[in-house]
């Protein structure tokens, strides 16, 4: 099920229209896969607040047992992870650091769970 739809953005940065683009794309394929299913809910582009932090989680999937979240990016190059997990992209031969999608997930994560657990009790009616 889909409980949440991609909001498209209104830009003029390229860059912006090709990641928006591709998150587009990404929710299109969730929901061809699972807008049907009724134990799995989709949540394109969510944005939460908690302790004064704030996230935008581009795919959150909720099913049984547990969630995945999915960053989304367009590059179009290549890509380089040194041995610190420093990331760098090349665009027309230049290269630029980039920040690292997985720290970005990692850090959606524990907002969320952080967020989920201080809410339990409601959430769960216990």
């Amino acid at each position: 099920m889909i409980a949440k739809e991609k909001v498209q953005v209104a830009t003029n940065s390229a860059t912006s229209v090709a990641g928006d683009k591709q998150e587009r794309d990404v929710a299109f394929y969730l929901r061809r896969e699972f807008k049907d299913h009724p134990s799995v809910f989709i949540f394109n582009d969510l944005k939460i607040t908690h302790n004064d932090e704030n996230a935008q989680i581009d795919h959150l999937i909720l099913y049984p047992y547990g969630f995945i979240l999915i960053e989304s990016k367009s590059i179009t190059g290549e890509i380089k992870v040194n041995k610190h997990e420093e990331w760098t992209r090349s665009y027309r031969g230049n290269w630029q650091g980039m920040p690292s999608p997985i720290k970005q997930v990692e850090l959606q994560q524990k907002l969320l769970k952080e967020l989920l657990n201080e809410n339990k009790a409601s959430i769960l009616k216990t």
